[in-house]
């Protein structure tokens, strides 16, 4: 009798001590990533230092413990699209489900010459997409002590159900509309406009080597520019008998192209231009004097070359030789006091300050 009793006892301890571990095991058994399909784009414009796809996907690999989330044939996939602006680079990432839908799409970014933070930030988000933050479900609230205690359940019960997973909570940015990622590319088509001013020599366009001043504004592409800028030379000391000074006042429209040495660092830019001027000799001590003071035409070239010191300031330097459609002499009591040459040149340098259009 004592033998038949125990035996159904053993039979169900050996019943809960193999639902315990069952339970055990598929707790310790790791979650599995879905795979995911990779679409990266760096983009014609994109700098050559830019990481490639296989760094994303190495770089993912280590953050998600050695485990590669990606395969050619994932029904899911994401995309990674880098586009330059004029201040900086943009990395458009959009993830789409296995129906199509849209289910996450930033932009996140960095200066156009620091890809290796851009790389970083799009790892993160990836990351955010792929193995998104798991945060464990809420503890039961504790019983008050004058609650009657539940009578306890019989031995013969089965235990109860191990929990179940952690509830895993998806950070990802809401989907948008098809609309978003053409203002993004819309954005990025506008031009940055630029105010600079610079100072330096002149040659030829006043009897004397002057003094040449010239500020300006423009609107710039990324590979073109087009602007208006004003000028102003001051010569004194002519070689005359007279106590003369000159001075000339123009005005230049500028068509330019733009070349990147360093990505938004160093630029070099050629220039063709037109210039209308008022070129005027002044006599202090003597009132006979008859001048041909009138409109001067140039048409000229420039080269030049841009440093971007900071952000918003850099440095410009850039020289002029420019035709006199015009020849303009000056006269004094019948005599010719000077002509203007055919060619002119100038070298300037100075300051400029970008910004962006947004």
């Amino acid at each position: 009798m004592r033998d038949a009793s125990s035996r159904p006892c053993k039979a169900r301890l050996l019943l809960v001590a193999a639902l315990a571990c069952g339970s055990s095991e598929a707790a310790a058994q790791p979650s599995q990533v879905l795979p995911w399909r990779l679409d990266y784009t760096p983009g014609p414009d994109a700098p050559k230092n830019c990481p490639d796809k296989s760094y994303i996907k190495t770089a993912l690999a280590t953050k998600l413990k050695g485990r590669d989330p990606f395969t050619d044939d994932a029904p899911r996939s994401i995309s990674v699209k880098l586009v330059l602006t004029p201040q900086r680079i943009e990395a458009h990432i959009e993830a789409r489900d296995e129906n199509g839908e849209v289910v996450a799409n930033h932009v996140t970014q960095a200066e156009s010459w620091r890809c290796d933070q851009l790389a970083d930030r799009t790892v993160f988000y990836l990351r955010d997409i792929i193995d998104p933050l798991t945060i464990p479900p809420a503890a039961p609230a504790a019983s008050s002590s004058s609650a009657t205690p539940a009578p306890s359940a019989p031995s013969s019960a089965v235990p109860p159900p191990a929990p179940s997973t952690p509830a895993r909570v998806e950070l990802l940015q809401p989907a948008v509309g098809p609309s978003a990622p053409k203002a993004a590319a819309h954005s990025a088509g506008l031009p940055q406009l630029a105010i600079y001013a610079n100072m330096g020599a002149a040659w030829w366009s006043t009897p004397e080597t002057a003094l040449s001043l010239a500020a300006g504004i423009e609107a710039r592409w990324r590979w073109a520019s087009i602007g208006v800028e004003g000028q102003y030379d001051r010569a004194w000391a002519l070689p005359t008998k007279l106590d003369v000074e000159a001075r000339r006042v123009g005005l230049t429209a500028l068509a330019c192209g733009r070349h990147e040495l360093l990505p938004a660092r160093a630029f070099v830019r050629a220039c063709i231009f037109g210039d209308v001027a008022r070129l005027s000799l002044d006599v202090q001590r003597f009132k006979l004097i008859r001048e041909e003071d009138d409109l001067v035409i140039d048409l000229g070239a420039r080269l030049g070359g841009e440093l971007r010191l900071a952000r918003f300031v850099g440095l410009q330097l850039h020289g002029d030789i420019a035709y006199a459609a015009r020849q303009r002499r000056f006269v004094v009591d019948g005599e010719e006091l000077w002509r203007s040459p055919r060619l002119t040149g100038a070298v300037r340098v100075g300051l400029v300050v970008p910004f962006d259009i947004r």
